[in-house]
């Protein structure tokens, strides 16, 4: 098997993402084998491809939305070019004649004896949307060329990447003509916060946070910026978003607009736009939203299912109950969108933005401070606490729990089941119960014997929960109390404010 070939210095982070890419590569395994890769623009999708033709001596090619004649000329040209010859020496029939003719040259031409040849399609919905039938010419390859062909066995690699998300994570399922033909199925995903820190260079800790909780992980907004450089006091995110998002004539004013309209199967703008702007306000069942859009929530099945194919909504389910799942925005700068730049438009337009800022601060802080705050606890939890903290656990998630004194029960931020424990199993055993808080005042004994109370409850309800341990997540530290308490628990307790959540030395 060739030596696997190292990232390139200037590709961030995405390690993971490049070894799973650069595995499939350089497998020596026979045969034409496919990957799809997916993601939301922005995500550095196209850059990380790039980089990895280069490193396989690979041909890298971006589709454009043109006419199907156009497309098949350009990729002409550009096998062209990679083959050294001179633009307009080759041409194609069609897409069939394009790819077969194309795996042939590569399988004659060693750009590295020790890789297997390697054809990137960047943007292929555009192909595809050209061509009703491109995907079953891929298919009608693959069971020629494939491990299981009868014909030529060499390796041949092809990678078909895209943005529409709705359209690539269908090309593997159901019925679709290549499913079952996938050797990878990579989705790239915007950077955690940790590493969004790191790319936007931010030292201060509250101004990370802060700045995710507007902006996410998406590394090509960094791009977009006029201003890039993150001040780092309150005043300095409050210029910063004046500057960098909350003016008209920026690109991230009408991002959220744009990313959510390059979908091609979401035409109904309007309709698309009511349902997020609804549930940026905070209402996460299918019948409340309906409620507000004065539709019954079996209407809305199709656009709610869309918009979380596409990656715009996040639908989680109880943990512990069979109830309606909880539907929430996924996106920083959708959220941002539809709080602060819709609501206020006129304003933007006429120049007011640090105005609006200041107007909005309640909004901002309710949210989407607070929801972004729990969703990172939770990441963290899952991600981090294991090695960080000794928290080994399960599957998490949320719940609500039952409540004599109580009618409508307690919310739990967040709730760890043991390890192996199946969601909504009778008795689920847990190992964690957390609650996460954005807020000036720091939490006290109070907030600690609400979590003994819903460890209580939940063992009351029949859930192994006695040895479950608790946790705090706080945005402006703990008081003494809760510190003496965390301390002489010896270790049942978690205190977790901005230093453990970023993994920094207290006081760093």
């Amino acid at each position: 098997m060739a030596s696997t070939p190292a990232k390139p210095q200037d590709v961030f982070g995405r390690d993971v993402e490049w070894a799973d890419l650069a595995d499939f590569a350089v497998s020596p395994l026979p045969g034409l084998r496919v990957a799809v890769v997916y993601g939301r623009r922005r995500q550095g999708k196209s850059y990380l491809l790039r980089r990895l033709a280069e490193a396989c001596g690979g041909l890298y090619h971006l589709a454009t939305e043109q006419a199907e004649a156009v497309s098949l000329r350009r990729f002409a040209d550009a096998v062209a070019e990679w083959q050294r010859l001179p633009a307009g020496a080759l041409g194609f029939r069609d897409w069939e004649h394009a790819l077969d003719s194309t795996f042939e040259f590569m399988t004659r031409r060693d750009a590295r004896d020790d890789v297997p040849p390697l054809l990137v399609l960047d943007e292929f919905p555009y192909l595809a949307n050209e061509t009703q039938g491109l995907a079953s010419v891929i298919q009608g390859l693959y069971d020629r060329l494939g491990p299981g062909g009868l014909g030529q066995r060499e390796p041949l690699r092809l990678i078909l990447c895209g943005s529409a998300i709705s359209v690539m994570s269908g090309l593997l399922s159901g019925t679709k003509a290549l499913r079952g033909r996938g050797a990878l199925e990579l989705k790239v995903r915007p950077f955690g916060y940790r590493e969004a820190r790191h790319f936007w260079q931010i030292e201060d800790l509250p101004t990370a946070f802060l700045h995710n909780a507007l902006i996410g992980g998406t590394p090509g907004y960094r791009e977009l910026a006029p201003a890039p450089r993150v001040g780092e006091t309150p005043d300095g995110v409050a210029d910063w978003i004046a500057r960098n998002v909350l003016r008209p004539s920026v690109p991230l004013f009408d991002e959220a607009n744009r990313v959510v309209h390059e979908d091609p199967r979401i035409r109904d703008a309007a309709l698309y736009n009511s349902i997020l702007a609804v549930v940026a306000a905070g209402e996460s069942s299918p019948t409340k939203i309906g409620g507000l859009l004065q539709r019954p929530a079996t209407s809305l099945t199709h656009q709610l299912t869309m918009l979380e194919s596409a990656g715009f909504l996040d639908r989680s389910q109880d943990l512990l109950l069979e109830r309606r799942p909880v539907i929430a925005v996924n996106d920083p700068v959708i959220r941002l969108h539809h709080l602060v730049i819709e609501p206020y438009l006129a304003d933007l337009e006429a120049g007011r933005a640090r105005r609006v800022w200041t107007e909005s601060a309640h909004t901002v802080e309710s949210k989407i401070l607070g929801p972004h705050f729990e969703t990172l606890a939770a990441e963290w939890v899952r991600h981090h606490a294991a090695e960080e903290a000794g928290l080994d656990v399960g599957v998490t998630g949320q719940t609500v729990v039952p409540c004599r004194e109580h009618k409508a029960g307690h919310e739990i931020d967040i709730l760890s089941l043991a390890r192996g424990a199946r969601p909504r199993s009778t008795a689920a055993p847990i190992a964690f119960i957390g609650e996460a808080k954005s807020r000036d005042r720091r939490p006290g004994t109070a907030q600690l014997e609400r979590l003994e109370h819903l460890r209580a409850l939940l063992t009351r309800s029949g859930h192994d929960a006695s040895t479950a341990k608790l946790g705090l997540f706080s945005t402006s530290g703990f008081t003494d109390e809760v510190q003496a308490a965390a301390a002489r628990s010896t270790g049942e307790i978690l205190l977790v404010g901005f230093d453990e959540l970023y993994g920094e030395p207290r006081g760093a």
